[in-house]
């Protein structure tokens, strides 16, 4: 029996051992799955935060949330000015959804984004030594990584990854 698309992201995602949170959401109309990152991390000292749309944060644990946008590369529906709203966003092919290869990519590098993501938020919240308002937190994608990935993947992993309703 093969594995369905959301099948593999949803026991992917469980098996990554993340300790923050990892949710897929699966929009069966516009046939896109959405992957929500969330860090949760005890803030020490007085730091000053501000996010993205400069409101300051005192709370503590803070939490950082990104997301990563599954589409189907068929659908007229999917605009591309959303980009810009996601980490990544990265196309499958309608019912024929993912090689299996991407899958295994994809997966083998959102661990690495968590880990170094992990490492450079602490990092970030205890660096006491700069002024707060110099320091910035951003996830980084890399879509030449990832795709070098997938072509590595490619020579030892087969098979499909087909987008079932």
């Amino acid at each position: 029996m093969r594995q369905s698309l959301n099948e593999f992201l949803t026991t992917g995602l469980a098996n990554l051992g993340f300790d923050g949170g990892l949710d897929l959401l699966w929009d069966k109309d516009d046939h896109t799955f959405t992957v929500d990152i969330t860090f949760s991390i005890e803030k020490k000292g007085q730091h000053f935060l501000l996010d993205m749309t400069g409101d300051s944060s005192k709370e503590n644990p803070i939490e950082f949330v990104d997301s990563i946008l599954i589409y189907d590369s068929t659908n007229q529906k999917f605009k591309p000015a959303w980009s810009d709203d996601f980490l990544a966003c990265i196309a499958y092919d309608g019912e024929s959804g993912w090689k299996k290869a991407r899958g295994v990519a994809f997966l083998e590098y959102l661990k690495v984004i968590l880990l170094s993501g992990r490492k450079n938020l602490q990092h970030f919240l205890s660096n006491s030594e700069q002024l707060d308002f110099l320091l910035n937190f951003e996830l980084k994608w890399s879509e030449e990584d990832f795709e070098e990935l997938v072509r590595e993947k490619e020579k030892s992993v087969s098979g499909i990854l087909p987008y079932e309703v």
